[in-house]
C-alpha cells in the first residue's frame, strides 16, 4: 500500500453506502431508525458515530461524506455545532458537500424551538426547490419513509449504475481500483424485520462457533423463517468477508433440482461426466461459503446430499429453513418462535408495555405500510394486542390482519376474528401462493404428512390450550410410546409447538393448525375423541391424590383448566350424572384459584337441567354440596342455607364417609349464617374428627374452620392450637392458602391482645413465603384483613382504609364475598376504620385500595411490615 493511499479515510463497508446527516444528541433515536432502515435494504449506513476517532470530526465526516452514495438529512430544532475556523455549522457543511449525490431529506414536527440558522437552512432548500423533503412524527414513520423512498431512489437511479453518473468526489484521485463485487444473490427485502433481532443475533452466534456447520430454522408456515434468515446473510455479510449465497427452493418439488440450483447461485458451470456434487465440493472446498437453502421441507431428502458437501468442504456453512428438520447429526436446529405478545390473554397490559411488544410493532408497522394510522388509544392498542394473541404471535397472521386495516380499525378487525383460517383473505401477490393465507400454508404443511401422523393432527383439535403425551394417547387410542413417537414427527414439521418442562413435556398448535385440523376430524371419529377428551379429564380431576401431591394436583388442573372447561361441557351434553362427583372434586381447585364464581354458574346450570332419574341420590347429594360451598364464597346466603337443610334431611341414610365429613364442613361454613356458631362448631369438629381418622388433607380444613370460630367467641388458647396446626399444614405442603389462613388468623389474635410486634413479625414470615405470582384472592384478601388490623392498633388509619378497599376490589374483580365466619371482624374493622377517618380521607383512601390489583396490594402490605419478596 502507497503512503498515500494508507492516509485515506475509508468507510468500515464497502456496499453501497447512505451518509446519514444530523445532530447527534437530540434525533439519537432518529438515526437508530434511519440505520435499521438503510441495513434492511442491504446497503450500508454512514454515520459518524460509527467510525474510528484518530481523525478530526471535520476531516471524518468529510471523508465520509466523500465516499458515500446517498444522502440521507435529519433536521429539528438544533442548527449543530459550529467548529474552529468555520462560519457554519458542521450538519451545513454537510448538506452543502453533499451537493451532486442524491438527497432524501426529512423534518421531525413539530419543532417550535427551531434554532434560526436551521430554519434559515430550511427556508433555503425550500426556496431553491431541487431537494425534496418529507415531514415526520416518529420514529417509526420515519423509518418508513426512508425504507420507501431509498427503494424507490435504488429502482430509478441506480439499476444501471448511479456510480458512475455521480458528482467526482473530492479524493477520487487517491482512490484505489475497487475489485468486482461478487453477484448478490440475498434478496432485498421489501418490508422491515420487526422483532426478531434477538433470533438473528443467536443464529449468527451458533454459526460463529467452529462446530457448527449446519443450521436450520423451523417453524410453521407463516412464521418469518426466510425473512430472518435473509437478515443472518446480511449480518455476516457486514461482519466478514465470507459470500453469501442465498438459493431459493419454495418451488422445488424433487431433491435432484437441489444441488443444480447451489450451483447456479454460485455461478459454477455444470459440464463433463462428473456429477455436480462432485463440482460443487471442488468449488466451496477452497471457498469459504455461507449457503442459505431456503424452504427445504419438501425435498427434505436432499440431507445426505449436504452432509457430504459439509464433510468435504471445511469452509462451507449451511443455513436451511425448513418446517422440517433435516435429521442430520451435524444438524443445530433454531425453532423460530411467535412473536412475543406478553402475558396471558386476560391479564392487563399498560399502553407503554403493549407498545414495546414484538407482535404489536409489527401490526402497526403494517398498518402504516397500508395508511392506518393507529391512534395509541387504550381502545385501539388493546384491540392490536387481543389480535396478535388470537393470532399467536403468528407474523404472517399478523400482516394479513394489519392488512385489513386499510378498511377495518382493529376493533372491527378483532370482531371479525372468531375464525382466524379464513378470515384473513390474501396476503400480497409477491409471496408464493402457498403463502398468500393462512389457509394455504396449514394446507401446504399438513401435505407433507403421512396418514398416522394426519390423523393424530386431527384428534388433537380437541384440545383447548395444549396438552401431555399421556392426553393425546388417550384421545388417539394408542399407546405411549406410539403417540410420543407420532408427536415428535408433528413437532418435526412444525405443525405441533412443544414446551419442555421439568416433568413432562407439553404440546399446543397454533390457532390457525388447531382450526384445520378440526376441519378433518368428522363422524364417528369427532365423536369417540370428544368423549376419550372428557373421560380423560374427568379422570385427572376425579383421581385420589396424597396430601403432598395437593399443590401439584391444583397447578395440574391449573395448566388444564381450559381442556376442563371443555370436558365439562361434553358432560352436559351427554352424561349429566357425572357432573356432581367431578364437581365436588374440583370445588377446593375452584376455591384457591378464584374460580368460584364460575363454579357456582355451572352448579346451578345443573341444578337447572337435570331431569328427574337423570342423577341417583348420591349424585343429587354431591350437587347439594357444590351449591352450599359455592353460595357461601359468592355471597348467595339463602341458597346456601336451602342446601344445608336439604343435606341435613339426608344425613342419617348417609353411609359414605368422606362424603358425609365433606357435608359436615359445609354445614359448619353455612350455619354462622343464621348465628349458630355452637351448630358449626359441632359440624366441624365432626369433620375434623373424621377426616383425622382417615389423615385426609382435608382435616386442614376443618382445623381452620374451628380455629375461626373459637376465635369468634373468644377461645383465644384453642383457637391458636388449631390455626398453628392449619399453618404446619401448609407449610409442609406448600399450600399458600392454608399458610396465609393460619398465619393472618394469629396475627389478628397477636393485634387484639396488644402483641402488634408479634403480629408483624407472623406478616413478615407469612410474606417470605408467599408467591405473589401464585396468590390468589382468598390469600391476599386474609393478609389484607391482617394488616388492616395492625395499622389501625398501631395508630395508620389511612393505610387500614387502603386496605379495606383492597379487599372489597379484588373480591369485587373475582366476584366472591368474605366467609360467614370473616364476615363480623371484616365488618368491624371497617366501621373502626371509617371513625378514625373524615368522610374525605375515607373515600381518598378506600377509593385507593379498590384500584389496585392484588401484586401491588401485596406490595404495598410488604413494604409497609419490611418483608422481603416472597418465595
Amino acid at each position: 500500500m502507497s503512503p498515500d493511499e494508507s492516509a485515506v479515510i475509508r468507510t468500515p463497508d464497502q456496499r453501497l453506502r447512505v451518509f446519514v446527516s444530523s445532530t447527534l444528541a437530540e434525533l439519537a433515536e432518529e438515526r437508530a431508525a434511519v440505520a435499521r432502515a438503510i441495513t434492511s435494504l442491504g446497503l450500508a449506513p454512514v454515520m459518524f458515530e460509527l467510525g474510528a476517532r484518530p481523525h478530526p470530526p471535520q476531516e471524518l465526516y468529510r471523508a465520509y461524506l466523500a465516499q458515500s452514495d446517498v444522502f440521507v438529512g435529519l433536521y429539528w430544532e438544533s442548527y449543530g455545532w459550529v467548529g474552529p475556523g468555520m462560519d457554519i455549522s458542521g450538519l451545513e457543511d454537510e448538506f452543502r458537500l453533499s451537493s451532486g449525490r442524491p438527497r432524501l431529506l426529512y423534518l421531525k414536527a413539530p419543532a417550535p424551538e427551531r434554532q434560526p440558522r436551521l430554519e434559515a437552512m430550511i427556508d433555503e432548500i425550500r426556496a431553491q426547490g431541487t431537494d425534496a423533503y418529507r415531514t415526520f412524527r416518529s420514529t417509526r414513520e420515519l423509518g418508513r419513509l426512508v425504507r420507501d423512498d431509498l427503494a424507490l431512489l435504488l429502482s430509478e437511479r441506480f439499476v444501471s449504475g448511479a456510480r458512475a453518473t455521480a458528482a467526482p468526489r473530492p479524493d477520487a484521485a487517491s482512490d484505489a481500483p475497487r475489485p468486482a463485487a461478487p453477484r448478490r444473490t440475498l434478496p432485498v427485502p421489501a418490508t422491515s424485520l420487526v422483532g426478531r433481532d434477538d433470533d438473528v443475533a443467536a443464529i449468527v452466534a451458533m454459526l460463529r462457533a467452529p462446530d457448527v456447520r449446519l443450521v436450520t430454522v423451523t417453524g410453521p408456515g407463516g412464521m418469518g423463517k426466510t425473512r430472518v434468515a435473509i437478515a443472518v446473510g446480511e449480518a455476516l455479510t457486514d461482519a466478514a468477508a465470507t459470500p453469501v449465497l442465498f438459493v431459493p427452493l419454495a418451488d422445488a418439488m424433487d431433491e435432484a433440482e437441489v444441488l443444480p440450483r447451489i450451483a447456479s447461485a454460485a455461478d459454477v458451470v455444470i459440464e463433463g461426466t462428473r456429477s455436480t456434487r462432485e463440482i460443487l465440493i471442488d468449488h466451496f472446498s477452497t471457498r469459504p461459503t455461507l449457503l442459505i437453502l431456503d424452504n427445504l421441507e419438501q425435498v427434505t431428502r436432499i440431507a445426505p446430499e449436504l452432509d457430504a458437501l459439509l464433510a468435504s468442504c471445511p469452509g462451507l456453512k449451511i443455513v436451511a429453513t425448513s418446517r422440517i428438520a433435516l435429521r442430520l447429526r451435524a444438524e443445530h436446529e433454531y425453532v423460530l418462535p411467535p412473536l412475543e405478545t406478553g402475558s396471558e390473554p386476560g391479564d392487563r397490559v399498560s399502553i407503554e408495555d403493549a407498545l414495546l411488544l414484538p407482535a404489536v410493532q409489527l401490526f402497526l408497522d403494517r398498518a402504516d405500510a397500508v395508511g392506518r394510522r393507529v391512534d395509541s388509544s387504550p381502545r385501539s392498542i388493546g384491540a392490536v394486542l387481543a389480535i396478535c394473541r388470537r393470532l399467536d404471535g403468528l407474523p404472517l397472521a399478523i400482516e394479513l390482519a394489519a392488512a385489513r386495516t386499510r378498511l377495518l380499525d382493529p376493533v372491527a378487525v378483532l370482531a371479525r376474528l372468531e375464525k382466524v383460517l379464513d378470515a384473513l383473505g390474501s396476503g400480497p401477490v409477491d409471496l408464493p401462493q402457498r403463502q398468500r393465507g393462512l389457509r394455504a400454508t396449514v394446507e401446504w404443511s399438513v401435505g407433507l404428512l403421512g396418514e398416522d401422523e394426519r390423523r393424530l393432527l386431527a384428534r388433537l383439535s380437541v384440545f383447548v390450550g395444549g396438552w401431555t403425551v399421556s392426553a393425546a394417547a388417550a384421545v388417539a387410542g394408542l399407546d405411549e410410546d406410539a403417540a410420543l413417537e407420532l408427536l415428535d414427527l408433528l413437532v418435526g414439521n412444525s405443525l405441533v409447538v412443544v414446551a419442555l418442562g421439568d416433568d413432562e413435556p407439553r404440546f399446543r398448535m397454533l390457532t390457525a393448525v388447531r382450526e384445520y385440523a378440526a376441519e378433518l376430524l368428522i363422524g364417528e371419529d369427532r365423536a369417540e375423541a370428544e368423549r376419550c377428551h372428557a373421560r380423560f379429564f374427568a379422570d385427572l380431576a376425579e383421581g385420589d391424590v396424597d396430601a403432598a401431591d395437593r399443590a401439584s394436583w391444583g397447578e395440574r388442573l391449573h395448566t388444564e383448566e381450559d381442556n376442563l372447561r371443555a370436558a365439562i361441557r361434553w358432560f352436559f351434553a351427554h352424561d349429566v350424572a357425572r357432573l356432581p362427583h367431578l364437581f365436588r372434586s374440583l370445588w377446593l381447585y375452584w376455591q384457591v384459584f378464584d374460580r368460584m364464581s364460575e363454579a357456582r354458574r355451572l352448579a346451578g346450570e345443573l341444578q337447572r337441567v337435570v331431569r328427574p332419574g337423570d342423577l341417583d341420590e348420591r349424585a343429587e347429594t354431591e350437587l347439594l354440596f357444590t351449591i352450599a360451598v359455592t353460595s357461601t364464597e359468592v355471597g348467595d346466603d339463602q341458597a346456601a342455607l336451602d342446601a344445608v337443610d336439604a343435606i341435613a334431611q339426608r344425613m342419617a341414610t348417609l353411609d359414605d364417609p368422606e362424603l358425609r365429613d365433606a357435608l359436615l364442613l359445609a354445614d359448619s361454613w353455612v350455619r354462622p349464617l343464621r348465628g349458630d356458631i355452637d351448630g358449626a362448631l359441632a359440624s366441624a369438629e365432626a369433620a375434623y374428627a373424621g377426616y383425622a381418622s382417615r389423615e385426609d388433607l382435608f382435616v386442614a380444613a376443618a382445623a381452620l374452620t374451628i380455629g375461626m370460630l373459637r376465635m369468634a367467641v373468644g377461645d383465644y388458647d384453642s383457637a391458636r392450637r388449631y390455626l398453628r396446626e392449619v399453618d404446619e399444614f401448609g407449610g409442609r405442603l406448600d399450600i399458600q392458602w392454608l399458610t396465609a389462613a393460619g398465619l393472618t388468623h394469629l396475627a389478628i389474635m397477636d393485634v387484639r391482645s396488644d402483641a402488634t410486634d408479634a403480629a408483624r413479625d407472623r406478616l413478615r414470615r407469612l410474606l417470605s413465603r408467599l408467591d405473589d405470582e401464585r396468590t390468589v384472592t382468598l390469600s391476599a384478601s386474609l393478609v389484607l384483613a391482617a394488616f388492616g388490623d395492625l395499622s389501625l392498633a398501631e395508630g395508620r388509619a389511612e393505610p387500614a382504609a387502603i386496605a379495606v378497599g383492597a379487599i372489597d376490589g379484588l373480591r369485587r374483580r373475582t366476584g366472591v364475598a368474605p366467609w360467614p365466619n370473616s364476615r363480623g371482624h371484616e365488618e368491624d374493622l371497617r366501621r373502626r376504620v371509617r371513625a378514625e377517618l373524615t368522610p374525605a380521607e375515607w373515600s381518598r383512601a378506600y377509593d385507593t385500595g379498590a384500584a389496585l390489583r392484588l401484586t401491588e396490594a401485596m406490595a404495598m402490605v410488604r413494604d409497609a411490615v419490611g418483608a422481603p419478596a416472597g418465595a
